[in-house]
């Protein structure tokens, strides 16, 4: 029968006298494992003192959990933000003369929305202006899933109310109806505030580019939002005045409306269209991006960040692709506004 192999550790089962002596090699080999487990323990017991205290300080400061990723500040003027599009399938079915980077994806993917987030962040951004439909539509159901997006990555959000465009816009009571609803939606920190009121574009065009229509819009609001209206002319003659003003023609490469806004558009291709209103050119692009830098304007507005029915994307695409994965207009705005 083979004999057992003894060592320091094999005390309790082999006497003193029965135990071979140890060579001065196998003792520095005992001690330096010896020492290593003491060392272990000791940085065991300093870990554990360390997060007992953690959750003391946690418990004396009433936290609950981790903290949640920190919102950017209200931005300072001027603000740039570009105009948004949720539309997607169901916009005009994806028709367009363009290719996506992110391909025709849906405009309710969490990763679609966090991805968009970054990609203006990269630009310089502050804010999407999100199109808005109204109760009931997929760009209500939409809105709250953005302002997520946005409020893990500190960017914001303002809606643009559309319904003022239609050939019979909304009730007063329905208009005041609605804007309840999007006020409750103000509560989530990403929603664009100016000076601590949320903000809400209007997209007022047809009947409602009027001063009337400016009064019956002020009335619904009942001075919860600030107001930014679509120009129209006469516009600054009206008795009541929005918080202020912009325009949205993006078959213009560019607008500029006093301190007001300025607005930029890389281009504008219909999608049912066979010839662009507004050839696509980033040397041009460009340059109107630095007018609008130096105008001073408020607002410094892009139309669009995913309008791509009319064909007036900034969001990378296979058509205007770069060396940075942002393509080239997300990199025109990355230079010009850093």
């Amino acid at each position: 029968m083979r004999k057992k192999r003894t060592t320091g550790y094999d005390a309790a089962e082999s006497s003193t006298s029965e135990r071979p002596e140890m060579s001065s090699e196998v003792r520095v080999r005992v001690r330096s494992l010896a020492y290593r487990r003491i060392a272990r323990l000791a940085v065991v017991k300093a870990l554990l003192i360390v997060m007992l205290s953690c959750v003391l300080l946690a418990a004396d400061r009433g936290d609950s959990g981790p903290t949640p990723p920190s919102l950017a500040a209200e931005p300072r003027w001027p603000i740039r933000a570009a105009f948004y599009y949720p539309w997607f399938p169901e916009g005009e079915h994806w028709a367009t003369h363009y290719t996506p980077s992110l391909g025709k994806y849906d405009s309710s993917d969490s990763r679609v929305l966090a991805t968009h987030v970054a990609q203006a962040r990269y630009a310089g951004l502050n804010a999407f202006i999100s199109s808005y439909w109204g109760r009931g539509t997929p760009t209500a159901r939409r809105l709250p899933l953005l302002l997520d997006a946005a409020g893990r990555q500190g960017f914001h959000v303002a809606a643009y109310f559309e319904p003022e465009s239609l050939p019979n816009p909304p009730s007063d009571s329905l208009l005041r109806q609605d804007f309840d609803l999007l006020y409750e939606l103000t509560a989530q920190p990403a929603w664009l505030r100016v000076a601590g009121e949320p903000v809400l574009f209007v997209y007022n065009i047809g009947s409602e580019a009027s001063c009337p229509a400016v009064r019956r819009l002020l009335a619904a609001n009942q001075g919860r939002f600030y107001l930014n209206l679509k120009v129209f002319p006469g516009y600054r003659d009206c008795p009541k005045q929005p918080d202020s003003w912009h325009q949205y023609v993006p078959a213009d490469s560019y607008d500029h409306q006093g301190t007001d806004s300025a607005t930029v558009s890389p281009g504008f291709f219909k999608f049912d269209e066979v010839v662009p209103r507004l050839r696509r050119d980033p040397r041009r692009f460009e340059a109107d991006l630095r007018r609008q830098v130096s105008s001073g304007a408020r607002w410094q507005l892009v139309t669009s960040f995913n309008e791509w029915g009319e064909g007036t994307a900034v969001e990378p695409s296979q058509q205007w692709q770069s060396p940075s994965g942002y393509g080239t207009y997300l990199d025109a705005m990355q230079s010009v506004y850093s």
